[in-house]
């Protein structure tokens, strides 16, 4: 195709008003394809996720110049090049964190950036606002929002025992603030996804070697934090224990974003295996009063035809199924999962007025009842 065919193609003003139709298309479905309590509480999500990003940089990682991964820890290792260093960090912060957006918009696409665009926002602003807290919270000239102090003055005890400033108060410092920055920051990331956004930043590139090359997102994340890591080691003029502390930032980093947005399930899958299938379905369900699922089965060993009960429970139900389980058939096959969400009724809804579901009406009353007692019950409290 000749240069004339291709901006003919791709730059003509019907092309362009493609182009725009469908970025306006995108954008409008990015606002409007859910409630707006919904997009309130998850905008909310992404928001505070980014003050609890900006206070882990903030009041631990930036003060202590500890490298873990990610734009703070690009903007730290540029701030200190020479040449370079003549911005300060939270400049740096600003150009990376708009830099990378602007590379996602052109890559990854409109509606990959719309996703990180609050983030992107909010946490340079409050890295400011934080850095501006410290500066002016002083007593008797001392920063005591500032971590760096607690190792660069003495420490006079109740009893006039002076600890002076040495090493090992510097080593705590770091290990310190390597343990709540990396909490503070996987909490502000796990808050962020649970609010359906991203936190931008370097997550473009490893979105970007996953679209293009098919690298998985993990490997490509933790080659990107051993770049940085090792980067970090040469910029600290090779300060091994920043350099380790800022691997345990990254692990537990990594250890709160799943935890924060897979969240401590309270809620289990149990499948059930038995010769009286029967009994223990008809106890889970009249005396429990939880549903269950019924599948026709074959045992792969035996040949020997069977039935399968799912049924869904939480923590407070546990031991009674295992118990009831035990009694009904001690042989019983049981095998039980950890779920990470359950949507249904009884779990993250009440039983509707008008149930969609066929039960027999003595059961439907039953249920209804209870549904109307457990609402009432909570309105009280």
């Amino acid at each position: 195709m000749s240069k004339k065919g291709f901006f003919k193609k791709h730059f003509s003003k019907e092309a362009l008003k493609l182009f725009f139709k469908k970025q306006w298309i995108t954008i409008k479905n990015e606002f409007t394809s859910e409630p707006l309590p919904e997009f309130i509480k998850n905008n909310l999500y992404i928001l505070l996720g980014a003050v609890v990003y900006a206070l882990g940089c903030s009041f631990f990682l930036l003060p202590m110049n500890i490298i873990s991964g990610g734009i703070t820890s690009i903007a730290i290792i540029f701030s200190s090049i020479p040449g370079l260093d003549v911005l300060p960090v939270n400049t740096y912060i600003y150009i990376l964190s708009w830099g990378f957006f602007i590379v996602g918009l052109f890559i990854l696409g409109l509606k990959y950036s719309l996703k990180s665009l609050v983030f992107v926002l909010c946490y340079p602003l409050f890295i400011s606002m934080f850095d501006a807290l410290i500066d002016v919270c002083v007593i008797d000239g001392v920063k005591i929002l500032d971590i760096t102090t607690c190792f660069a003055r003495d420490i006079t005890l109740e009893n006039g025992l002076i600890i002076e400033s040495s090493e090992s108060l510097k080593a705590i410092a770091y290990i310190i603030s390597a343990v709540l920055g990396g909490l503070l920051i996987g909490s502000g990331v796990g808050l962020a996804l649970l609010g359906g956004g991203s936190s931008g930043g370097t997550d473009v590139i490893n979105v970007s070697m996953h679209k293009f090359f098919h690298v998985k997102i993990g490997t490509s994340s933790l080659c990107c934090d051993v770049v940085i890591i090792i980067g970090g080691f040469f910029a600290n003029d090779m300060n091994l224990l920043a350099s380790s502390v800022g691997v345990l930032g990254s692990i537990l980093c990594s250890v709160m974003i799943d935890r924060v947005f897979m969240g401590f399930s309270q809620h289990y899958v149990a499948l059930i295996v038995s010769n009286k299938w029967y009994d223990i379905n008809k106890y889970i369900n009249e005396e429990i009063e939880r549903g269950t699922t019924l599948f026709r089965a074959e045992g792969g060993f035996s040949r020997v035809d069977t039935m399968v009960i799912e049924v869904c429970f939480d923590r407070r139900e546990y031991t009674m199924i295992q118990n009831i389980i035990h009694r009904i058939d001690p042989h019983a096959f049981l095998t039980v999962l950890r779920a990470q969400e359950i949507l249904g009724y009884g779990f993250s809804r009440s039983t509707p007025d008008v149930m969609d579901i066929p039960l027999p009406p003595d059961t439907t009353q039953r249920l209804l009842l209870k549904s109307r007692q457990k609402k009432d019950s909570d309105q009280r409290n």
